[in-house]
């Protein structure tokens, strides 16, 4: 995402209470870290920052929504700044269809204990930043943290439909992308956006087709780790164990792209499987005719790629949702809502990528706007640029 701007900005990052919070600190390659409880309030950690610019990955926890509506009334501007793909994902998050989201359990009690003196620090800087506020916002926060309290993002947006809790400008990857925001974030119409394309798939934007090899890309997605759509350990160990078989006795080589925030054992243990990572796949994937994924922002340029047909896999143990709608909708994907389904699909693959191909181009201008390889440059050149 920031390869292009990395040497152009400064980046200070801010999303743990403290360091002993995080799993995983990769993005120190672009920046440096700060924590929550470093700072005794939004206003505080400004006056000795003072950014720029602001940029958040989303704002819906209390401390985003605060230090959003602390940067806008010290005059520094925000951005909401895109990254992944949004259409239908509210689906996941219902709770008749992913109770398990919101079941309470011990480890829930025990995430609270953990790290408690920085926690206090944390939560003590949401108090002191709202008591700098001015009456008017300080209300505001009060009544988005009451409300956030007892209901998910999606609701609480719905509920609590203000502008005090919206960057002053979206920086998104396409018209199509745009339009789940305006949905779901309950964006007013005047909403200022820019549109730059996917930065994560620069580099594949200039991958080219070769001589297909009799294989098939399985981008996986931590369903069940996550408990959404009401996955669980062992349909997931069921449901990898079935697809492989199937490849092997089509005799395709199954690859599979794991996502960040997931568990690979599973694949692992089964041997006709190889697991590719980001590089491996860049090298590969021209010669890799067939996708198969669920709902995902890496199929995006899958979908765009003249030399392959995509598959969405629909079978959800919460029951047939269409997840991957958008993609189906732009007619660049064949939904399957059976791994029983899959032998059909793979008889009559060419048939399905003659239908999918005409329509290829149009789903890269609605939902990648311009895969073209300069999407981090446009994202940099908006950070580097004097909007106010």
């Amino acid at each position: 995402m920031l390869d292009k701007a990395g040497d152009a900005c400064e980046f200070w990052f801010l999303y743990f209470a403290s360091p002993v919070e995080e799993e995983n600190n990769s993005y120190l390659n672009y920046g440096r870290a700060i924590y929550w409880s470093d700072y005794r309030s939004a206003q505080d950690l400004l006056k000795a920052l003072a950014p720029h610019k602001v940029l958040f990955l989303y704002i819906d926890t209390y401390h985003a929504v605060i230090l959003n509506m602390a940067c806008k009334a010290a005059g520094i501007f925000t951005y909401h700044l895109e990254h992944g793909m949004r259409a239908d994902y509210g689906i996941a998050y219902d709770a008749t269809i992913s109770p398990q989201l919101y079941s309470k359990s011990s480890n829930r009690f025990r995430a609270l204990l953990y790290n408690l003196g920085d926690r206090i620090k944390a939560r003590l800087f949401l108090k002191n930043s709202i008591q700098k506020f001015s009456k008017e916002d300080a209300a505001f926060a009060k009544e988005y943290i009451s409300v956030r309290g007892k209901h998910n993002y999606l609701e609480t947006f719905k509920i609590v439909a203000s502008p005090k809790r919206i960057a002053n400008c979206y920086i998104t990857f396409s018209p199509k992308v745009y339009q789940a925001h305006q949905r779901y974030d309950h964006l007013p119409k005047n909403q200022k956006a820019h549109f730059i394309g996917v930065p994560y798939f620069d580099k594949l934007a200039k991958v080219n087709s070769s001589i297909p090899e009799r294989s098939i890309l399985f981008i996986d997605q931590p369903l069940a780790e996550k408990h959404l759509l009401q996955w669980s350990s062992e349909y997931k160990n069921d449901f990898a164990r079935a697809l492989a078989t199937i490849a092997q006795e089509h005799n395709y080589k199954l690859y599979v792209k794991l996502h960040p925030k997931q568990d690979g054992s599973i694949w692992e243990s089964i041997h006709t499987v190889e697991i590719i990572n980001d590089s491996q796949l860049l090298k590969a994937c021209g010669n890799i005719p067939i996708v198969i994924g669920f709902y995902s922002t890496y199929l995006m340029p899958f979908a765009a790629f003249k030399h392959t047909t995509l598959i969405t896999l629909e079978n959800h143990p919460a029951g047939k949702l269409d997840v991957s709608k958008s993609f189906v909708d732009a007619g660049v994907a064949h939904p399957v809502y059976s791994l029983d389904d899959l032998p059909a699909a793979f008889e009559n693959i060419e048939q399905l990528h003659q239908q999918q191909l005409p329509n290829k181009k149009k789903f890269e201008q609605d939902w990648l706007y311009k895969f073209d390889g300069k999407a981090g440059e446009r994202l940099r050149d908006i950070l580097l640029s004097d909007e106010l």
